[in-house]
């Protein structure tokens, strides 16, 4: 998602607006030339120019329009990382079929933004378009989930743990009764290696356990987010209720960490989907539990 912020001056020019506006110019601009000749054909294109200029000068400023902008830059970047998340999923899986269960859970979380990015649109229930967004990138963290955890089963069918511990008995019993001439420094960087070895693989399994508690809750989560939000009365406003929910609802510090690492690690390219700003937006109450203490 490291992807340069939009230019606004290019969004004004390049806006299909603005193309029209510039075949139209062209088009009475011909039709002109052909009896006035082409001084006269040439004004409406003068015109148009001006008017780009001026456009160009002034439109980039708007808060509307910088929010729009900013709002079709985003949901590009966040397709992107769908679509690289996805690919690098199908890729670890291999020839393997993908988990039925994983499929319908995403798409059911998918289907769920969606819906609640049709009701931000309408301006139904007084549903913020970005407070949708950050739901949205709660999506996007399930498949970061499931492709860490794809990347894990990769990393321990690469590591024979029984046979790792079996070279350390071997070097301890070594140690113990070392053969003359032997380099003991040499075996104890060995066993230390060993060691290390089992370790990392043993620190993974529990940040495995930490990664599939998180994926199991999430659409959970999500789902009961869903249905405050669609039952709440339209006149209340839904925003500060969500804020404290996607605080419960996003990944705890120390996991994201974990994940962003062993994502950037192993599969280079794909970022942990997460806004910084976002990220430090945490609370401790979920929007199910609000509702019910209300």
């Amino acid at each position: 998602m490291a992807e340069e912020k939009p230019s606004y001056v290019r969004e004004v020019l390049t806006s299909q607006t603005n193309l029209y506006a510039f075949l139209g110019s062209l088009a009475v601009g011909a039709v002109l030339s052909i009896p006035f000749g082409f001084g006269v054909g040439v004004v409406p294109l003068i015109a148009f120019a001006a008017g780009d200029i001026l456009a160009a000068v002034h439109i980039p400023s708007l808060p509307t329009f910088r929010d729009k902008v900013d709002r079709r830059w985003r949901a590009r970047v966040r397709q992107a990382s769908r679509e690289q998340l996805m690919m690098e999923i199908q890729k670890r899986s291999g020839k393997r079929t993908l988990p039925s269960a994983n499929l319908r859970t995403y798409q059911r979380m998918y289907e769920r933004v969606q819906s609640l990015y049709q009701r931000a649109d309408t301006g139904h229930g007084r549903l913020a378009y970005r407070d949708v967004e950050q739901l949205d990138d709660v999506t996007l963290e399930y498949l970061a989930l499931w492709l860490a955890l794809l990347v894990m089963d990769d990393r321990a069918e690469s590591v024979n743990l029984r046979e790792v511990e079996l070279k350390v008995a071997a070097l301890e019993r070594e140690l113990a009764a070392p053969r003359p001439g032997t380099d003991l420094r040499q075996l104890q960087k060995a066993r230390a290696d060993y060691v290390a070895i089992i370790e990392r693989h043993n620190r993974m399994l529990s940040r495995r356990r930490a990664l599939e508690a998180a994926m199991l809750s999430m659409p959970d989560q999500l789902d009961e987010i869903y249905q405050t939000i669609m039952t709440l009365p339209v006149t209340e406003d839904v925003g500060t209720r969500l804020e404290e929910a996607i605080g419960k609802l996003r990944l705890q510090e120390d996991i994201e960490a974990d994940l962003a690492s062993d994502l950037a690690d192993a599969v280079p390219g794909v970022a942990m989907p997460t806004p910084a700003a976002v990220a430090r937006q945490r609370r401790l109450v979920a929007v199910g539990s609000s509702s019910r203490a209300g």
